[in-house]
């Protein structure tokens, strides 16, 4: 059940605006209102996702790049990456600073036990190995938070662990239409954008899973859902008609990703362009993979600014890498105006680094812009 977003009683009011804030009366209603309106026009409601328990469901249609929500953790801290292990007394820590409202909303959500797996694996087995608290309250805390906080990634030595009660009630699928992102001047608060257009009434939906697991097929997805998150995955994707040629795409598009670096390896550029084009041709034409685009436009690039350095030495006897080298500013650009396009800065640092490493390899000298995204 939910609980009110000021006292943290149980109730089943919410704002009658924007559906997303719960109330057990109207004197917390008003007391509430001078940070609520702040966050009333935010483009969903949360309510029952069948099966799933709390989901957002857009209020609006929504376009690419629009902005969900945008907000600060309500429970966060720091450890050190470079060695020391994370300690219970740290999740302690911050959640005995929290006001009992807050304590509430943390325990009103999912995993709120012991067992709980975590995206953060080793804070799981902090959590879940430190038995010097036998207090319920406390276990479910650690439960919940371990089962729905986020990695904020630093790039010193310090790395955090935050919780975002909203971005925690967006429910998973293997084609999301949400994409999650850090802020520019503030690497603590996470906002989530739209990354394809989204219908009124459509449940908004991320994604789990981490970079590392984009191309597993159906079966090797659900174990990995099963086994950190324990649910068994229904999406769209999934539960397709469609779901075996589905994943004979994602290992075929799996396989050329691994090849690539083996052909570069042997200096084979020619062998490396015609793989990264075959794995575009496969992702623009599979809807829930074409997140994956700008990225493999991007690395095509790379390739044939390779390729172009090389051209003016050796030639080429393959027709169709000539002409690639050609047009090879059209796959920069289209990657640039995709990355964009969604105004995550999670994808314009990506963007970014990618091309200053570009330009700090010298292979801008063969002819490649050294345009970056604001």
């Amino acid at each position: 059940m939910a609980v009110c977003t000021v006292c943290g009683n149980p109730t089943t009011k919410q704002c009658g605006k924007c559906s997303n804030a719960w109330y057990c009366r109207t004197e917390c209603q008003r007391s509430d209102w001078k940070n609520h309106k702040k966050v009333c026009n935010y483009p969903f409601e949360i309510k029952e996702s069948e099966g799933k328990g709390l989901g957002l469901f857009a209020t609006r249609n929504l376009h690419i790049g629009d902005l969900v929500v945008c907000e600060d953790p309500i429970l966060y801290f720091e450890y050190d990456r470079t060695g020391e292990t994370l300690k219970t007394h740290k999740f302690k820590e911050a959640y005995e600073m929290l006001e009992r409202e807050k304590r509430k909303k943390i325990l009103a959500l999912a995993g709120a036990t012991l067992e709980a797996a975590s995206v953060d694996a080793s804070l799981a087995l902090e959590l879940t190995s430190d038995s010097s608290s036998d207090n319920e309250e406390w276990k479910k805390a650690m439960g919940a938070f371990s089962r729905n906080c986020i990695a904020v990634n630093w790039e010193g030595k310090k790395v955090g662990s935050g919780l975002y009660i909203t971005n925690s009630r967006i429910n998973h699928s293997c084609s999301p239409n949400t994409e999650c992102s850090y802020l520019k001047d503030k690497r603590t608060s996470k906002e989530v954008r739209a990354i394809r257009n989204i219908k009124k009434g459509e449940e908004l939906l991320g994604d789990y899973m981490t970079d590392g697991e984009s191309f597993l097929i159906t079966s090797q997805r659900r174990k990995q859902l099963m086994q950190t998150w324990k649910f068994h995955c229904e999406c769209s994707l999934c539960s397709s008609d469609h779901a075996q040629e589905n994943d004979a795409l994602r290992e075929r598009v799996k396989k050329l990703y691994d090849v690539i670096p083996i052909f570069q390896a042997r200096e084979d550029i020619q062998g490396a362009a015609n793989a990264a084009l075959e794995r575009c041709n496969i992702i623009e034409k599979c809807d829930d993979m074409k997140r994956y685009l700008p990225g493999a436009y991007l690395e095509l690039y790379n390739i044939l600014l390779v390729a172009a350095m090389q051209k003016s030495y050796f030639g080429f006897d393959d027709a169709l890498i000539a002409s690639l080298v050609e047009r090879r500013e059209d796959y920069r650009e289209k990657a640039y105006e995709l990355f964009k396009r969604t105004k995550l800065m999670t994808r314009k640092d990506y963007y970014n680094k990618m091309m200053r490493q570009l330009a700090m390899l010298g292979y801008l000298a063969a002819g490649g812009s050294n345009k970056l995204m604001s």
